[in-house]
């Protein structure tokens, strides 16, 4: 029998959480964008490389911005998660409200990603594809949401004492 302070997380809970801790790393290491310039020269972008691009152009806030979205968010989300598998149900208020908070900006990268990918679209000189590291890393952060609202949901479901 299940203890009222020992929450358990379902299999399938875990699964995405494991699922999308797997898929980050390659998300964001993996080509997101491959793009092609005048039709002769082409290249792939990883998230990072985005990062460290930006940086070594000197634009820092910019290489700030997609490093704290595409990084420290997702990588905070998941590990917050992990914590929470393991916690206890009646000291879970402020926790929850940490893991709402990290939720509401964890698609912001990918959308960041998407404008590039469409306004290069429109373009004869610059041309954009989306690549399997963009699909890695939206993956990941979709399974990250879903496993999120499976744990609210479970600790709600939790009579609290």
């Amino acid at each position: 029998m299940e203890s009222k302070s020992s929450p358990r997380m379902t299999g399938l809970t875990i699964a995405l959480l494991l699922l999308s801790s797997l898929l980050l790393p390659l998300g964001l290491v993996l080509p997101a964008l491959q793009t092609t310039q005048f039709a002769f020269w082409s290249g792939e972008h990883s998230i990072l490389g985005f990062g460290w691009a930006l940086f070594a152009g000197e634009e820092y806030a910019l290489a700030a911005i997609v490093w704290i979205f595409s990084l420290a968010f997702p990588i905070t989300k998941l590990v917050w998660m992990w914590r929470l598998t393991g916690r206890d149900a009646t000291s879970s208020t402020a926790a929850l409200q940490r893991l709402e908070f990290l939720g509401k900006w964890s698609m912001a990268d990918v959308l960041v990603v998407a404008l590039i990918v469409f306004s290069a679209r429109g373009s004869a000189v610059f041309a954009a594809e989306p690549a399997i590291g963009l699909y890695a890393f939206t993956a990941s952060i979709l399974l990250a949401m879903l496993a999120s609202g499976r744990i609210k949901r479970h600790f709600e479901a939790r009579p609290q004492d």
